[in-house]
């Protein structure tokens, strides 16, 4: 899976990162599962949205440091 999510391009990786990151709350918040249910998708949905964004910004400060 960490193969993929390091394939997408740095913006892609970091616009998916930042949705989930702000529209998650939003969905769960609608749908109607327990208190624990909910804390446990959150804490996995947030997971793996960092992993969208430290895979963005790896690649950023990456492609920074090849140019100078």
């Amino acid at each position: 899976m960490l193969n993929k999510i390091k394939e997408l391009p740095e913006k892609l990786a970091f616009f998916i990162g930042l949705s989930l990151t702000l529209f998650s709350p939003i969905i769960l918040l609608l749908m109607s599962f327990g208190e624990l249910m909910t804390i446990l998708i959150q804490a996995i949905v947030w997971g793996v949205a960092t992993l969208f964004i430290l895979s963005a910004a790896d690649k950023r400060h990456f492609r920074k440091g090849k140019n100078k």
